[in-house]
């Protein structure tokens, strides 16, 4: 059965989402990701994934502050599959004085 290390900064309502699937969760602080799921695959070789995930408002700031990239070089270099979740429904580029096409540009170089 898949593990889940999740980041103690995450909402408790993921947690109890995940425990009620029953799968094992770990609730602790990461200094790289959100979530780490340790799982095998079809060689039934353990396989780390390391998921960051961001709302909209999050990647923003993110891109502003530059972390971005180096958030998900951390993620590359540290686990064998790295995800990125951006998750929201706003308009990304309503939200922020922000040229449409440097969230493309930032978008298309992830």
């Amino acid at each position: 059965m898949p593990s889940i290390i999740v980041d103690r900064r995450e909402s408790k309502e993921i947690v109890k989402e995940l425990t009620k699937e029953e799968i094992d969760v770990e609730v602790k602080q990461l200094e790289i990701a959100d979530f780490i799921i340790r799982t095998k695959d079809l060689k039934n070789e353990i396989q780390t994934v390391g998921i960051e995930r961001k709302t909209i408002q999050d990647l923003l700031n993110s891109i502003i502050d530059k972390r971005l990239i180096n958030q998900l070089i951390l993620l590359k270099e540290n686990f064998d599959i790295a995800l990125l979740i951006i998750e929201g429904n706003e308009n990304i580029y309503a939200i922020r004085d922000f040229h449409p096409n440097s969230i493309r540009g930032m978008i298309t170089s992830v």
